[in-house]
């Protein structure tokens, strides 16, 4: 029995702010397994192979088997503030600043311009794990944790420089950047977990038609890529559920590939007939480890044109047969009915 309880709609676009940290959606899960899984991120130390995090997921989840599929880098925010002498005195810099002067630069300035305070930055990666929990390809729980790396980024105020305004001065641009020394040891924090079918079903009942990317998994589960595994293997999503300036649901799923090494991009140029086609679309396939890969790259990246698929079913229909008869019912509805996600 999953812990994810059933998803709603607006009701369950509420979310809640924890200090200096990322904002965690509740999404469809109950708070009380939330708080323990997040309190299972604060305390397991970060290791290469984040063995650890997979064991202690374990204890505090034993009914869902976790892996964990892809790891996306390279971002950061902006995090705390340290005195001269490298004392902590806050860890979320915007809440603090509201805090000290109300929103008024000129204040803060006059108060800590002499201080020689420095803001620090997070430097973070993204973990996706996944937990199959039934044969459907929607059927799986996906699991976002955060790794945070808090390193010293630049001085509060530079000395003839005086910000225009509070994100001016959160986040300057043209500062002076500092050696990135860090300030503690990386951690782990709980960003979100989701029950993917549940969160597909209130897509459908917020926009009150079939999500596009419901007919994605679809294509999956009746195409020979699913042969291969299960979908989760393959594809997570980046998911942002909120609420327009009317006040109305929005919610979405865009699906991101698991892949992790470079991805050849086919060109419209490159396009031929024949079997010069069909060696591409299986070369593409088999640097992405699974039948029909150009097809859902065509439907969800760039790397993918859709001219391919055309210039794939004009052969099919010709004298040409090179894909199995159901990865070529997939291509006609899609030439009949085309869509992309």
């Amino acid at each position: 029995m999953s812990t994810v309880s059933q998803a709603t709609t607006s009701n369950n676009l509420s979310q809640q702010q924890m200090p200096g940290q990322p904002i965690t959606d509740v999404g469809c899960m109950s708070e009380t397994t939330v708080d323990e899984v997040a309190g299972m991120c604060a305390f397991t130390p970060v290791k290469p192979d984040h063995q650890p995090l997979l064991d202690n997921l374990a204890k505090v989840l034993p009914e869902l088997e976790f892996s964990l599929v892809l790891t996306r880098g390279g971002w950061h925010r902006v995090g705390g503030l340290l005195s001269a002498d490298g004392t902590r005195i806050t860890h979320d810099l915007r809440e603090w600043i509201e805090q000290e002067c109300g929103g008024d630069v000129d204040v803060l300035s006059a108060n800590y311009i002499h201080e020689d305070c420095i803001v620090t930055h997070l430097h973070g990666k993204t973990h996706y794990l996944v937990a199959c929990t039934g044969d459907a390809p929607e059927a799986f729980i996906q699991l976002e944790i955060e790794e945070l790396h808090e390193a010293v980024d630049h001085p509060l105020f530079e000395d003839d420089v005086m910000p225009d305004d509070i994100d001016d001065l959160i986040d300057p641009v043209g500062v002076t950047r500092l050696e990135q020394k860090p300030v503690d040891d990386a951690h782990y924090i709980f960003r979100r977990m989701t029950d993917i079918a549940d969160y597909i079903n209130s897509m459908e009942k917020i926009k009150g038609k079939w999500p596009s990317i419901k007919r994605f998994m679809q294509d999956w589960a009746r195409s020979s890529a699913s042969e291969s595994g299960a979908f989760s293997d393959y594809w997570v999503f980046g998911l942002h559920a909120y609420s327009d300036e009317y006040g109305e649901p929005v919610i979405q799923a865009q699906p991101v590939s698991t892949h992790s090494g470079p991805i050849t991009r086919l060109e419209k140029s490159q396009i031929m007939r024949g079997s010069k086609l069909a060696n591409m679309i299986h070369g593409f396939d088999r640097d992405m480890d699974y039948p029909m890969a150009w097809y859902f790259y065509m439907l969800s990246h760039s790397a993918v044109p859709y001219q391919l698929a055309e210039a794939i079913h004009r052969d099919q229909m010709g004298a040409y047969d090179y894909l199995p008869p159901k990865d070529l019912k997939v291509l006609i509805d899609w030439y009949n009915k085309p869509y992309s996600v």
